[in-house]
């Protein structure tokens, strides 16, 4: 369940980020730009996280 949490948390923060970039690009806003941008880069984390753990427990398997 954790790792659907990550899953849906990261789709969410990089969809949310984007919308709140491409809004901040079209209002000039730089602060919203970098909110955007921090939100886009949180849920890329996530994401790459809930990936590792998935390939780490894979290679576990594999070695015994």
């Amino acid at each position: 369940m954790i790792l659907l949490t990550k899953k849906v948390t990261g789709l969410g923060f990089v969809l949310l980020g984007g919308l709140v970039t491409a809004h901040g690009g079209s209002t000039h806003q730089k602060w919203e730009i970098l909110i955007g941008l921090l939100a886009v880069t949180i849920g890329l984390a996530l994401l790459v996280m809930k990936i590792m753990h998935r390939n780490i427990k894979h290679i576990d398997r594999a070695d015994h």
